[in-house]
C-alpha cells in the first residue's frame, strides 16, 4: 500500500523552523503528525500496534515495501517516507539519543532508544548546505546530541538524501526495532499512527519479470502494468497512490476514453477505478493534460483532478460548434466516485487546453497554468495561447491572465500568424512566482508572475539561429541554473524526401539568463538517420521530462523511457532504460514509417512514492522502479 500525508506541495520556509502555511490556501494530502502516546509496552504482539508519532512533519508519501529486494542480496528493513529536503524529522517516541553518525549507505542517521527498550532509526538525513546538493552541510536540530532525552514529536533532524539515496527523491528511511534488536515492519504501526487502524503487514510484491510480456530494459524492473484498452494513453498525474492517465486523440483516431483513474496503492496490481471527462460527458474530445493534487480552502477540502478537455477535431467547423473545450475540475476525494465540481470554457473558436500544471502562489491561491494551442490565431489575437487560471474555488475557476509570444509583434507583422510560434507546454515554479513556456520555434520563454494578472516576459532561451525548434517540454534545475528542453519531431523525412534527425534534448546553462549557453545535447542511438531508416518500426523522438535531483527521466516514444545522469550537465550519461513490448496501435493511426504498427509509444513519466510511472500510448500504464545496485542502492526505492 502507498500512503500520503501532510501539507503536500508546499515549499518549506526556513528549514530550521516549522513549515508555514499560506493564509488562504493549503495543498494537503493528509496530516500525518501522529497523536498517539509517546511510548508503548515493552512487549507488543505481532497483531498489536506499537504507538508511534509519525516521524515526518507535514507533506509526505510512503509505502509498505518491507522485504523488497535490495542490492547485495539484502531486503528492505524499513519504510521510506518521501518529502521535501529539509522537512523536519521528529522523534517517533520518547527516549534517549543513542547514536548520531554517518554511514556509507545510510548517510547521516540518528538512533533513539525508547524508554521501554524499543529503538527507532532515522536514515538518509540531510547533509547539504541549504539550497544546494553539495553534501557539505547538515546537522541535527539545535540541542540534539548523544545522551539527550527527547519527547515524542521533538524535532531531531531534517529529511534529506544522504548516503546511497543521493540519486533518489529525498526521503527518510525509518526503522523500528524490538528490545531484542529484531527489526519489524514499521508500516502497519505508522498506519495506525495516521488512521488508528492496524492491519497485518502487506509488502509490495514485485511480479517476476517472466510475468510481463517481452520488453527491453536495463537497470529498471517492471513492477506493475494495466492496459485499460482503446489506446493512446497520454499525460499522467499521481496523487496519494492514485494515477490519473489521460487520452490523446485526433479526428481520425479519437478514443475519447477520458482520464482513467487507476488505484496503484498496490503497485504490483494497478486497478482501474473510474473515468473522468469521458465520452459521456465531453464527446469527441482529447484529455491528454491532467493535474492531480489535494486542496484545503474555505471553498473545498479534498483531492482534485484538473483535466484539459480539447477537441479531437480542431477544424474551424468543429471549433465553431457548441462542444465544450476547456478545464474540467473533479472532486476525487473518493477516487472511485469522482464528481465534476466546475468547468472553465477556453473560449469560442479555440480547440481547448493542451497541458495542465498547478501550484500555490505566495498569497495562497491555487494557480493553474495551461496552454491552448493556436488560440491567438483562432481568436484573431483576442486571447493568447498561454492562460493562467485561479482555481482556489474549484467550483468557480476564473481566468486571470493570458499571454502570447506573437502579441509582441506589430499588427502588420506576418509573424503574428505564424503557426509555429504557438505555446505548447509550461512549467510553473513551485511557488507559482514564474513560469517557463515552451513556444515551439521560439524556444523557451520565462514569465514573471509576481503580479499574476500581469505576466511579464523576463527571459528567452533558444529560438535563434541554429535552434532546432519544436520546443515541446521544459524543466528547470534552479539550484544548478540549468534549463532542459526537449524538441519533438516525429517526421523522419522532410518535404523533399530527405532524412531528418528525430527530436532530441538540450541542456542550457542559464546562470546568466540573458546569455544562456548550450552545455550538451542528448539523443538515443536512433537519433541519427543519415544512414537511412531506423532499425525497427516506430517513432524515435524525445517527448517529456521529469527531473529528480540530477537524474532525469525522459520519454522517447518508441525508444521508451530513458534515465540520464546529469551530474555533469556537459556530459549526460544514460544509466538505464525501459522499452515496453511492441504493441499494435489499436487506433491504426501510427504506421511506423510503413513498417508495421506494433511498437512502443511512451508518452508521459511521473516519479512518485519511489516508483516510476510511465504511459505507453499503445499498451497503457507501466509502474517501474530502478533495479537495485544499478543507479541507486539499498533503501532509496
Amino acid at each position: 500500500m502507498v500512503y500520503s500525508g501532510g501539507n503536500g506541495g508546499m515549499a518549506m520556509g526556513d528549514r530550521r523552523k516549522s513549515a508555514r502555511r499560506p493564509a488562504r490556501l493549503l495543498l494537503v494530502l493528509l496530516m500525518l503528525s501522529g497523536t498517539m502516546a509517546a511510548s508503548g509496552p515493552a512487549a507488543v504482539a505481532d497483531d498489536e500496534p506499537y504507538p508511534l508519532t509519525f516521524p515526518v512533519v507535514g507533506s509526505s508519501s510512503w509505502g509498505d515495501t518491507w522485504g523488497a529486494p535490495r542490492s547485495g542480496g539484502r531486503t528492505h528493513k524499513g519504510t521510506d517516507i518521501f518529502a521535501d529536503k529539509g522537512t523536519p524529522v521528529v522523534a517517533a517516541a520518547a527516549g534517549t539519543i543513542e547514536k548520531i553518525a554517518v554511514g556509507e549507505r545510510a548517510g547521516r542517521y540518528i538512533a533513539i532508544t525508547h524508554d521501554d527498550g524499543w529503538r527507532t532509526l532515522y536514515i538518509h538525513l540531510d547533509n547539504d548546505t541549504p539550497g544546494t546538493d553539495d553534501g557539505l552541510g547538515g546537522a541535527p536540530a539545535p540541542g540534539i546530541a548523544v545522551g539527550v532525552r527527547v519527547e515524542a514529536g521533538d524535532v531531531i533532524d531534517y529529511l534529506g538524501d544522504s548516503g546511497n539515496a543521493e540519486n533518489t527523491p529525498p526521503h527518510l528511511h525509518f526503522e523500528l526495532h524490538r528490545p531484542d534488536g529484531t527489526a519489524i515492519n514499521p508500516a502497519p504501526h505508522l498506519r495506525f499512527a495516521v488512521t488508528g487502524a492496524f492491519v497485518a503487514p502487506e509488502s509490495v510484491e514485485v511480479a517476476p519479470a517472466a510475468s510481463f510480456p517481452s520488453y527491453d530494459a536495463e537497470g529498471i524492473d517492471p513492477v506493475g502494468h494495466v492496459d485499460p484498452g482503446g489506446g493512446f494513453a497520454a499525460g499522467l498525474a499521481v496523487n496519494q497512490g492514485i494515477v490519473y492517465m489521460g487520452t490523446w486523440g485526433r479526428p481520425e483516431a479519437c478514443p475519447n476514453s477520458g482520464v482513467r483513474v487507476i488505484d496503484a496503492t498496490d503497485p504490483g496490481n494497478p486497478t482501474v477505478l473510474a473515468t473522468l471527462a469521458g465520452a459521456d460527458e465531453f464527446p469527441a474530445t482529447s484529455t491528454d493534460g491532467v493535474w492531480a493534487g489535494s486542496l484545503a480552502t474555505e471553498a473545498f477540502t479534498g483531492d482534485l483532478a484538473i483535466v484539459g478537455v480539447r477537441l479531437c477535431d480542431t477544424s474551424e467547423r468543429t471549433r465553431r460548434s457548441e462542444a465544450f473545450r476547456g478545464l474540467a475540475i473533479y472532486d476525487v476525494t473518493t477516487p472511485e466516485a469522482p464528481t465534476l465540481l466546475g468547468t472553465l470554457h477556453s473560449g469560442d473558436l479555440t480547440q481547448g487546453p493542451n497541458d495542465v500544471v498547478a501550484a500555490v502562489d505566495a498569497d495562497g491561491s491555487l494557480l493553474v497554468s495551461t496552454t491552448v494551442m493556436q488560440s491567438f490565431r483562432h481568436t484573431d489575437g483576442v486571447t493568447g495561447d498561454w492562460r493562467l487560471v485561479d482555481a482556489s474555488d474549484p467550483t468557480a475557476p476564473q481566468q486571470i491572465a493570458d499571454w502570447d509570444y506573437r502579441a509582441g509583434f506589430a499588427e502588420d507583422d506576418p509573424r503574428r500568424g505564424d503557426v509555429n510560434l504557438h505555446a505548447h507546454t509550461s512549467t510553473l515554479a513551485p511557488d507559482a512566482s514564474s513560469v517557463w513556456v515552451a513556444v515551439w520555434d521560439a524556444g523557451m520563454v520565462q514569465l514573471d508572475l509576481t503580479t499574476p494578472d500581469s505576466p511579464a516576459l523576463t527571459a528567452q532561451v533558444g529560438g535563434g539561429e541554429g535552434d532546432p525548434g519544436n520546443a515541446h517540454s521544459v524543466v528547470v534545475d534552479p539550484e544548478r541554473n540549468l534549463l532542459i528542453r526537449t524538441s519533438e519531431d516525429l517526421e523522419w523525412r522532410d518535404d523533399d524526401g530527405e532524412t531528418n534527425d528525430w527530436g532530441a534534448q538540450i541542456v542550457y546553462d542559464i546562470s546568466d539568463v540573458d546569455d544562456p549557453a548550450v552545455l550538451s545535447a542528448f539523443a538515443t542511438e536512433n537519433q541519427d538517420l543519415s544512414t537511412g531508416k531506423p532499425p525497427r518500426p516506430g517513432y524515435f523522438s524525445a517527448h517529456e521530462i521529469d527531473l529528480v535531483n540530477h537524474i532525469e527521466y525522459l520519454t522517447w516514444y518508441s525508444d521508451g523511457l530513458r534515465v540520464v545522469d546529469l551530474s555533469d550537465p556537459a556530459q549526460p550519461e544514460e544509466v538505464a532504460y525501459f522499452i515496453p513490448p511492441p504493441t499494435p496501435d489499436p487506433q491504426n493511426h501510427f504506421l511506423g514509417q510503413g513498417r508495421g504498427s506494433a511498437f512502443a509509444m511512451v508518452w508521459s513519466v511521473e516519479i512518485a512514492d519511489g516508483f516510476i510511472y510511465v504511459s505507453d500510448m499503445n499498451s497503457g500504464l507501466w509502474i517501474l522502479r530502478l533495479a537495485a545496485g544499478d543507479i541507486v542502492d539499498a533503501a532509496a526505492l
